[in-house]
């Protein structure tokens, strides 16, 4: 069965590639010529962050679909206050040939956390929570334990938000249909059924920035808790129903009118995951759309811009999107100008990227049926860059150059990458790079600028033996590698 679902998919993309819209023409949306021309550019003009002029290795989105194995995907595109496109490829279900549709559920994942962050930020305006206070003020039944990490720092509800509060970084299991599914309190408790430990305090508050899925379940009790509700409902409240998101839901197990549309997860193989619960509903529980996303971050930009108040004030959203910012509801770029805010999701079987510019007024959701995508998304962010003229980065084609490398010479070695072994080495004149034993040759840029366009990375050299040499990934992350002592 498995053979016949990868020769089903593999035949159906080589079709789609001839004709982009395939089955689901009829789901898709452009809001004029001109948005359909940009959708098309972007579809079509994925290329790696670091290439060779004249080399530049371009694909189309169904290409890479192709490649990377997966199933299905789904993008919705927001410019100035409306969703300006859609787009949809490949298939909810593999085996049964059902094709991916603007009306395709699939699970955010962490995209879950945003929206958590701004029901609380909307219960602080109305004064039922407070951004500062001790959480242990507000939890019922079950609360952090005290220690003396919390001697002088508390949780806050600002730290949580801000992944700060010093809480355990455990991965949260989910759950069969037939299982006993664990309470909040249980999980929160490591008590049975949960499988998980228990939620505690492991750095001071305040101290140090840890991604924390248990964080976002103690923010769901404190919503829970304030409001005295279900934490779907006081979700449907402060932030579906306000926006108009109709296909979204926390609620575990999904709802049948979603169950019937949901799209099933994919391993990087294409073999299919079972239907799962995820009782961690704020940290990572929501099942949704893109374009219900895309109506979440409309709201959230137009109370930025235009003051609706939708969701929370000006006020507060300029808090949140304040230049410099570490991490607040999303994670935070500060490029020029411009402000670029992202939010990554990732479950048994699906990815999902939520990413905007504050200065542009735009935004894009993409989801996948794939636990295979976040290299993916690189590509399509860049796209979106180059097609929006966004200051954020940018695809670099360098033009090749050749001059001296005698200075090369005291930088020749073993350095980590991470948890790769680099070597440089020179042979006549030029310059290889081994990683893990694979040997490349590479392409000189500039006077101390080379790349490797099979990875693609990009090194650059300083004029100072004494300082490092920055390593420019594949994402455009700038890794800095020191010459390995002997």
């Amino acid at each position: 069965m498995f053979k016949k679902i990868v020769y089903l998919y593999l035949f159906l993309l080589i079709v789609s590639c001839t004709d982009s819209k395939n089955d689901t023409k009829n789901s898709e949306y452009f809001r004029s010529k001109i948005d359909s021309i940009h959708a098309q550019n972007i579809e079509t003009n994925l290329i790696p962050m670091y290439s060779v002029a004249g080399k530049v290795k371009r694909m189309t989105i169904p290409e890479m679909m192709k490649q990377d194995k997966i199933p299905g995907m789904s993008i919705a595109f927001v410019d100035n206050g409306e969703i300006a496109w859609t787009k949809h490829y490949g298939y909810a279900n593999l085996e049964d040939s059902i094709p991916i549709s603007s009306e395709t559920v699939f699970t955010g994942a962490s995209l879950s956390k945003p929206i958590t962050a701004i029901a609380a930020l909307n219960l602080v305006e109305k004064g039922i929570l407070n951004l500062d206070e001790d959480v242990n003020l507000k939890l019922k039944e079950w609360k952090i334990s005290e220690s003396k990490l919390t001697e002088k720092e508390k949780v806050t509800l600002r730290r949580l938000i801000s992944h700060n509060a010093g809480i355990r970084n455990d991965l949260w299991s989910s759950y069969m249909p037939e299982d006993t599914i664990p309470t909040l309190n249980q999980m929160l408790a490591g008590e049975k059924p949960s499988v998980d430990p228990q939620t505690s305090v492991i750095y001071e508050p305040g101290s140090k920035t840890e991604y924390s899925n248990p964080g976002y379940s103690i923010i769901q009790k404190l919503l829970m808790d304030a409001k005295n509700e279900e934490f779907d409902q006081i979700i449907d409240q402060l932030v579906f129903d306000p926006v108009g998101m109709e296909n979204s839901s926390f609620k575990q197990p999904i709802p049948n009118n979603l169950m019937q549309r949901k799209a099933i997860g994919y391993t990087n193989e294409l073999e299919p995951y079972p239907y799962r619960l995820f009782p961690y509903q704020a940290a990572g529980g929501i099942w949704t759309t893109p374009t219900d996303l895309s109506k979440f971050m409309i709201a959230l930009l137009n109370d930025h811009h235009k003051g609706t108040n939708t969701l929370i004030s000006k006020e507060t959203t300029e808090t949140i999107f304040k230049k410099y910012i570490d991490r607040y509801v999303f994670s935070f770029w500060n490029w020029g100008e411009d402000v670029v805010f992202m939010h990554y999701g990732s479950n048994q079987g699906f990815n999902c990227i939520m990413y905007g510019s504050v200065n542009k007024n735009q935004g894009i959701v993409v989801m996948t049926n794939s636990d295979n995508s976040f290299g993916f998304f690189d590509y399509i962010q860049r796209a979106v860059n180059d097609e929006y003229q966004w200051e954020y980065v940018r695809p670099e084609i360098l033009n090749p150059s050749k001059s001296d490398i005698s200075w090369v010479d005291p930088f020749l070695g073993e350095y980590q990458w991470r948890n790769s072994k680099v070597t440089f080495t020179k042979t006549n004149e030029s310059l290889g790079m081994e990683i893990d034993n694979e040997k490349y040759a590479l392409t000189q840029t500039g006077e101390r600028v080379f790349i490797l366009p099979e990875k693609p990375i990009k090194i650059t050299f300083p004029k100072s033996v004494d300082k490092k040499i920055i390593l420019w990934e594949p994402d455009g992350y700038p890794y800095k590698i020191k010459k390995n002592s002997k």
